[in-house]
C-alpha cells in the first residue's frame, strides 16, 4: 500500500513539474498547428552483425538480447517523450485523447520499445478522481521491414545499384585509400576484411563500440581516442555516401519528407492528430537532415531527433520550424533551413525539396521488387529476409546483401 502511494506521490508530483515547465507558444506572431517527428531508438545492446570476430564473449549481449534497448536507452526515451510533454503540453492539452497522435515504428524490437516510451513521457499516468492510477497507451503502426518504405526505402535495387555506383567513384576510393594503414590496423585487431565493403565494417564496428561506451564496458586496447576519431570520420563519410547526389536523397530521406508532408497537407481539425511521431533508426535521422542539406547531426546519436512544427501566423500563412534534439543534452537546437530562415513559409519550404519527394514508381520499389521467398521467410521469424540462402548469390550479389543487413542496424 505503501509503495502505491508513493508512486501516486510521484506521477502527481511529475505532472505538476510538466504543467509548470510547459511552454507553447511560440511566439505571439505564430500559432501551432501541428507536430510531427522522427527520432532513433534508445541505447542498445550490439546487434550480432556488429560482433567482430576477435570480440571477446560478452555474457550480457544474450541476456539483454542482441541489438535491444538498455536501461539507459529507455530512460533516454522516456526522456525526450517528458521533453516533448514540456515543450507542448498546452497544445496537447492535459490527457490523451483518441485520434490526437499518431504513432509508427519501424518493425524492430527496439523502436518498437522506444516509440512505447516515447509515448510515456508525452501522456505519463496520472491521477483519476478517485485515486486511481489511469494509464494511456497509444496504438502503433507498422509495416513488414522488407516493405516498409518510410523506414527502409534504401532496400529499393535502384538505391543500391546508386549506391555501389557512387562507393566506387575515384574520389571515394581515394578517400579510403589515405585511411589504408587505419584499415589495416582494424584488420588485425578485429579480424574483419577490411578489403571487402570497407566503410560497412568501419560502420558496424563504431555502433560495437558505441554500444559498449553506454553500456560501461571497458573498449579493447587497440580502440583508442585517436582511432575512434578516425573511425567516426570514415562512418560520417558512409552517411555522406547514402545521401551522395539527389537521386539518393530522393529514395532514401525523400520517403520520410514525403510521409511528413502528406501529414502537413491535412486539415487541422478537431478530429486530426495534433503530433505524428515516428520511431526510427540512426540511418533514418542521417537521411531526413540531409535531403535537406542540413548539416547536423553528423552521427546521429542514440535518442536523437527532429522535430517539425507547422505554424500559421495571424495573416493566415502557414510556416514550417525544426529543431534537433541531439539525444545527449536536453537543449532543442533550431534549425536554420538551408536558403530560408528558421521560420521558412510553408509554399517556399515546398519548393525548396520538391526534388527529393519520391515520385510513384519509386514509391512501390519495395512492393514491386519482393519475392514469396521474402514474404514467407520474413513471417517465419526471419526480419531480414535479404540474408537467407546468401550462399546461392553471386560474389557482386553478396556484397550487396552485406549492404542491405547495414540499413538495418
Amino acid at each position: 500500500m505503501a509503495n502505491k502511494e508513493r508512486y501516486l506521490q510521484i506521477i502527481l508530483l511529475l505532472n505538476l513539474l510538466l504543467q509548470f515547465c510547459s511552454s507553447t507558444n511560440i511566439n505571439d506572431k505564430y500559432t501551432l498547428e501541428s507536430v510531427h517527428l522522427i527520432f532513433r531508438h534508445g541505447d542498445r545492446t550490439p546487434s550480432k552483425l556488429e560482433i567482430y570476430p576477435k570480440a571477446p564473449y560478452n555474457p550480457i549481449y544474450e541476456s539483454l538480447g542482441y541489438g535491444q534497448l538498455t536501461d539507459k536507452g529507455k530512460i533516454r526515451e522516456f526522456q525526450l517523450g517528458a521533453l516533448l510533454r514540456t515543450k507542448y503540453s498546452k497544445f496537447l492539452g492535459g490527457h490523451h485523447t483518441y485520434g490526437s497522435v499518431y504513432a509508427y515504428s519501424s518493425d524492430v524490437d527496439r523502436t518498437k520499445m522506444s516509440l512505447q516510451l516515447v509515448m510515456a513521457g508525452i501522456y505519463p499516468p496520472t491521477i483519476g478522481e478517485e485515486g486511481n492510477i489511469r494509464l494511456s497507451p497509444i496504438p502503433a503502426s507498422y509495416v513488414p521491414n522488407i516493405v516498409d518504405n518510410i523506414m527502409f526505402s534504401s532496400l529499393c535495387p535502384k538505391y543500391i545499384k546508386e549506391y555501389f555506383r557512387v562507393s566506387n567513384l575515384p574520389v571515394i576510393r581515394k578517400e579510403i585509400l589515405k585511411n589504408k594503414d587505419l584499415l589495416s590496423y582494424l584488420e588485425e585487431h578485429t579480424g574483419l576484411n577490411m578489403k571487402i565493403n570497407p566503410l560497412l565494417q568501419i560502420y558496424k564496428l563504431h555502433h560495437f563500440l558505441m554500444s559498449q561506451i553506454s553500456m560501461n564496458i571497458a573498449l579493447p586496447e587497440w580502440a583508442t581516442e585517436n582511432v575512434r576519431n578516425k573511425i567516426e570520420k570514415l562512418v560520417a563519410l558512409e552517411y555522406n555516401i547514402l545521401s551522395y547526389n539527389t537521386l539518393m536523397k530522393r529514395l532514401n530521406g525523400g520517403f520520410i519528407i514525403k510521409e511528413f508532408l502528406q501529414n502537413l497537407n491535412k486539415p487541422q481539425n478537431a478530429s486530426a492528430p495534433k503530433i505524428y511521431v515516428y520511431s526510427g533508426h540512426e540511418l533514418n535521422i542521417a537521411a531526413f537532415a540531409k535531403a535537406h542539406d542540413l548539416v547536423e547531426p553528423k552521427l546521429p546519436a542514440f535518442g536523437s531527433a527532429i522535430i517539425v512544427e507547422k505554424l500559421r501566423n495571424h495573416n493566415g500563412v502557414a510556416h514550417i520550424q525544426m529543431h534537433l534534439w541531439t539525444g545527449v543534452t536536453e537543449q532543442l537546437i533550431t534549425y536554420k533551413i538551408p536558403k530560408c530562415e528558421k521560420i521558412c513559409p510553408y509554399n517556399k519550404y515546398l519548393k525548396l525539396i520538391e526534388h527529393v519527394i519520391p515520385c510513384d514508381e519509386e514509391i512501390n520499389c519495395l512492393w514491386n521488387n519482393i519475392s514469396l521467398n521474402s514474404l514467407h521467410a520474413y513471417y517465419d521469424g526471419d526480419k531480414m529476409p535479404f540474408e537467407t540462402n546468401r550462399n546461392h548469390i553471386s560474389a557482386r550479389n553478396r556484397d550487396e546483401t552485406q549492404v542491405l543487413s547495414h540499413f538495418c542496424q
